[in-house]
C-alpha cells in the first residue's frame, strides 16, 4: 500500500519469549493469531494492559499489549490509526478481547495490521487479561533469568580457564564450544591469528569488542553469531567477557615482560660495571635467561644521535633491540642506555665484520641519525667483561673526538694504536706530558682564539706534507706555513730532535685523548 512505512524485521533472541511462542501458553488457550502473520517472530519484552489508547505513547517497544478496546469500541477509525503507532514504536504484539465491547475486529484494523507485519491477537471473551498478564510475564522473567544464568556459568569458565594459565588460545576455543560459533582475536592489520569453531566465514562478523591496553587497541575479539543457540544478547556479553580476559593477559604479559627486562638489564650492568662478586651464581643467573657466559665476548657500546640538519622520527628501544638482534641473533645479550644500546658481542671470525654488520643494521633501523659502535677487547672470562666495556667506552669517546661528535663510525679498541698505551696512564700523567709540550700553544690559542694545537696535529696526522695539510684545513699553504713558524717560535723545534719529535705526537695524542675523556 503507498505511504506504508517501513519497518525494521526484529529477530528474537534465542532466549526471548516471541508472539507464536507465546500463543502456546495455558493462560493464552483459545486466543489465535489473526493478523500480521510475519510479525510472529517477535520478541516479547513485557506484557500490558492499554484502558486508554493515550498509553501507547509510553511505550518503549517490546509490549505485548492486551485491551478489551473500551476506549475505542465506537471509533472504529481511531482504532485503525493505532495499528501504525504501535508498529512505529517496536511493540511485540496487540491482543484484543472480543467480546461485550468489540463484537469483531474491523477488517480495516486487520488490513493495516497485515501490510506493516504487524502480530494482532484475538483474546477470547471469557479470558481474563490478568491471567495472561501474570503468565507472560512470569515467563518472560524466567527465560531472562536462565539467560543470565547461561551468561554467569560461561563467564565462570572464561574465567577459570585464565586462572587455570588458560592462553588467547584456549580463550577463544571455549568460547567457539560454547556459543557453538565460530570466533577469533583479530588484529589491528585485519589478519587472524587466533580462530577456533571451524572455518571463518566470508561475512564480516556478528560481534565485535576491542582489546585495549592502556589507550592502544591491540586488536579485537570477534564473533559470528548467525543462527546461534543463544540471544544475541548473551554473545555479546560472552565476547566481551573473553576480551576483557584477553587484555588481562596481555597486561599480564607486558608486566612480565617488563619484569625480565629489568632483571636482564641489572645483571648486565652488573657484569660490565664490576667483576662479580659471585662467578658461579652470575653464570647461574645468565644461564636462567639463556646466556651462555663461557663463550668469549667482547663489549660493543652503540649511540644514536639525529643527524646535522635531520628532522628524525623518535627512535624506540624495542626497534634498536630489534635491529642488533636481527644482525647479532636473538640470544645475543643486549639491553637498552639512554642514546643506545650496549651488547656482549660474539666475536665470529672477525671482530670488526660483526661490529659493521651491527653498524649497519641500527642504522638501516634508524634513518636520518648517525651511528656511532665502539668495540673493547674480546675477552675470553666473562669476569673481565667490564674491562672491555672500559675499552669500548673509550673507542667511542676517541671516535667522537677524531671523527667529530656528529660522526658515524665503527670504531674497536684493538684498532686504537698508540691510544691503547696512553689510555693506561692517569689523567695527571697525560696532562702533565700536554702541559711541557704543548702549554705554550694551548695558551696562545686561549689567549688569541687561534688553532695551532689543531693545525700541528693535522700537519703531522698527514706525515708532515704541508700541501696536504693545508688542504684539509681549508687554508693557503702560506698561512699554514706561517702557523709551523710561530709553533717553531713557541716550543722550539721539534723536527730537529727525534725524541722531542716523538713527545710532540705523543703529546697531541694525549691532548685528543683527554678531551674525549671530558666529553
Amino acid at each position: 500500500m503507498a505511504g506504508s512505512p517501513v519497518l525494521a524485521r526484529r529477530t528474537a533472541p534465542a532466549s526471548a519469549l516471541t508472539v507464536a511462542q507465546a500463543l502456546e501458553l495455558p493462560a493464552l488457550a483459545g486466543a489465535r493469531l489473526v493478523a500480521g502473520h510475519a510479525g510472529a517472530p517477535h520478541p516479547i519484552r513485557v506484557a500490558n494492559i492499554m484502558e486508554v489508547p493515550d498509553i501507547v505513547r509510553w511505550m518503549r517497544g517490546g509490549e505485548f499489549l492486551l485491551t478489551t478496546a473500551y476506549a475505542v469500541r465506537d471509533d472504529e477509525r481511531a482504532l485503525a490509526a493505532l495499528v501504525p503507532e504501535m508498529a512505529r514504536r517496536g511493540l511485540a504484539a496487540l491482543g484484543v478481547k472480543v467480546g461485550p465491547y468489540l463484537p469483531a475486529i474491523p477488517e480495516p484494523v486487520l488490513r493495516r495490521a497485515d501490510e506493516l507485519a504487524f502480530p494482532i491477537v484475538e483474546l477470547p471473551g471469557e479470558v481474563m487479561l490478568n491471567d495472561i498478564l501474570s503468565e507472560v510475564i512470569g515467563t518472560v522473567l524466567n527465560r531472562q533469568a536462565l539467560s543470565l544464568e547461561r551468561t554467569q556459568a560461561l563467564r565462570e569458565r572464561l574465567s577459570q580457564a585464565v586462572l587455570s594459565g588458560g592462553s588467547q588460545r584456549e580463550l577463544v576455543a571455549l568460547l567457539a564450544r560454547e556459543t557453538g560459533c565460530p570466533a577469533a582475536v583479530q588484529a589491528v592489520d585485519g589478519t587472524l591469528p587466533v580462530t577456533a569453531g571451524g572455518p571463518v566465514p566470508d561475512a564480516p562478523p556478528t560481534v565485535t569488542r576491542p582489546i585495549t591496553v592502556g589507550d592502544r587497541c591491540r586488536g579485537e575479539v570477534v564473533l559470528w553469531g548467525a543462527g546461534a543457540r543463544t540471544s544475541q544478547a548473551e554473545l555479546a556479553l560472552a565476547v566481551e567477557h573473553v576480551a576483557s580476559l584477553v587484555t588481562m593477559l596481555l597486561v599480564q604479559e607486558r608486566a612480565l615482560a617488563e619484569r625480565e627486562r629489568r632483571y636482564r638489564t641489572l645483571l648486565l650492568t652488573a657484569l660490565v660495571s664490576h667483576p662479580p662478586r659471585d662467578r658461579a651464581e652470575a653464570s647461574r643467573r645468565a644461564a636462567a635467561l639463556g646466556w651462555d657466559l663461557e663463550r668469549a665476548r667482547a663489549a660493543v657500546v652503540v649511540e644514536v644521535a639525529p643527524a646535522p640538519g635531520a628532522a628524525p622520527g623518535p627512535v624506540t628501544e624495542e626497534r634498536l633491540l630489534s635491529a642488533a638482534r636481527t644482525a647479532l641473533g636473538a640470544q645475543t645479550p643486549v639491553w637498552g642506555t639512554p642514546g643506545g644500546l650496549t651488547v656482549l658481542v660474539e666475536p665470529g671470525p672477525s671482530l670488526r665484520r660483526t661490529c659493521a654488520s651491527l653498524h649497519r643494521a641500527v642504522a638501516a633501523a634508524c634513518p636520518a641519525h648517525t651511528v656511532a659502535v665502539a668495540a673493547g677487547t674480546v675477552r675470553a672470562d666473562f669476569v673481565e667483561l667490564h674491562l672491555s666495556h672500559g675499552e669500548a667506552l673509550s673507542a667511542l669517546a676517541l671516535g667522537r673526538e677524531l671523527d667529530g661528535p656528529e660522526g658515524s663510525f665503527t670504531r674497536l679498541y684493538e684498532e686504537c694504536g698508540v691510544y691503547r698505551l696512553l689510555n693506561q696512564l692517569p689523567d695527571g700523567e697525560l696532562q702533565a706530558l700536554v702541559d711541557d709540550t704543548l702549554g705554550p700553544l694551548i695558551a696562545h690559542d686561549t689567549r688569541h682564539d687561534s688553532s695551532l694545537v689543531h693545525s700541528l696535529g693535522v700537519y703531522l696526522q698527514r706525515d708532515r706534507n704541508g700541501v696536504d695539510a693545508a688542504e684539509e684545513l681549508h687554508i693557503h699553504y702560506n698561512t699554514l706555513r706561517y702557523r709551523l713558524k710561530q709553533i717553531e717560535k713557541l716550543t722550539g723545534a721539534p723536527d730537529k730532535d727525534p725524541m722531542r719529535r716523538l713527545q710532540t705526537e705523543l703529546a697531541v695524542h694525549a691532548h685528543r685523548l683527554l678531551s674525549a675523556r671530558l666529553r
